[in-house]
């Protein structure tokens, strides 16, 4: 059920300290790292950059790491003024996957304003559609897309809940489109909304074929804060700590899981925690003996 675990890359954006970063990830023991190409200038209005493809194939090569992309950030598959270039970013991102043999492109579920009930069905419709276009494109690069867990802190912006994304990714039936379940993702948004955590989790487990991993309390950032360290401080919004600082219950929730074959158990920890990166592989090893153990 799991490929194995691995860390992101948090790289320049011309790609000259992702040899270094690399090299210390394969040092950690883990199998996998995930390219944040987000923050990379790979692509350029569509357009992939050749020289720059070309030195992120070699630097992806000198290291015995499989490998999965977190692409843009900012594609919004429900946002009908910019989908063709949002679209287009994307289908270049695939193909830069299948150039590095990348097994996983992870992209953002769609947020609008929230208007109306009908104006969020139309979104998802939009976002349906283009998901399935871009499935039969990851074909094509050996690629899966796994749409992402999100969540908003505003009444007035709307993003799909876990269980209703995914039901959203089971009316796709794409066999290259599957979910990323972000878990601090899903606890922020279910603690805004009032929803059960475990069960937003439980709802979207089978659809995933990939895994977001960083701790959180799952306090919403509604609070004006002077510096990140007073969020870490007050325990608000989506921190990405090290595994155990945050009230994730982990040892409870895994065993209730399974998740699609070949998923990737990535954690997600910025630069200024790296000094728990060690810490966090061990435990991601340990936490991963007990996916699906209550079955």
């Amino acid at each position: 059920m799991i490929a194995g675990f691995g860390f992101s890359t948090l790289q320049q954006r011309d790609l000259g300290d992702l040899d270094e970063i690399l090299g210390r990830i394969a040092d950690l023991g883990a199998s996998h790292a995930e390219l944040s190409l987000c923050g990379a200038d790979v692509i350029c209005g569509g357009r992939i950059l050749g020289d720059r493809l070309a030195r992120l194939e070699r630097i992806c090569a000198r290291h015995k790491l499989g490998y999965t992309v977190h692409g843009p950030l900012a594609a919004n598959l429900m946002d009908g003024a910019h989908l063709a270039i949002f679209q287009a970013a994307v289908a270049a991102m695939l193909e830069i996957c299948g150039a590095i043999d990348a097994t996983v492109l992870v992209h953002h579920t769609g947020r609008i304003a929230a208007r109306s009930a009908a104006a969020i069905e139309e979104a998802h419709a939009r976002e349906r559609d283009a998901l399935q276009a871009l499935g039969d494109q990851g074909a094509r690069h050996g690629v899966r897309i796994a749409v992402e867990t999100l969540f908003v802190f505003d009444r007035g912006r709307y993003t799909a809940t876990a269980a209703r994304l995914a039901e959203e990714l089971r009316a796709i039936d794409h066999p290259q489109v599957c979910g990323t379940l972000d878990f601090s993702h899903v606890y922020l948004y279910a603690t805004f909304l009032g929803l059960d955590f475990a069960e937003q989790v439980k709802a979207f487990a089978p659809v995933a074929g990939h895994l977001h991993v960083h701790d959180s309390f799952g306090r919403p950032k509604l609070a004006k804060t002077a510096s990140a360290s007073e969020d870490l401080a007050f325990g608000l919004g989506d921190l990405h700590l090290p595994l155990g600082w945050g009230d994730i219950p982990w040892d409870a929730l895994l065993p209730q899981l399974a998740f699609q074959d070949g998923t990737v158990f990535m954690l997600e920890l910025p630069w200024h925690f790296q000094d728990e990166a060690r810490h966090c592989a061990r435990e991601a090893e340990r936490l991963i003996g007990l996916i699906g153990g209550a079955r």
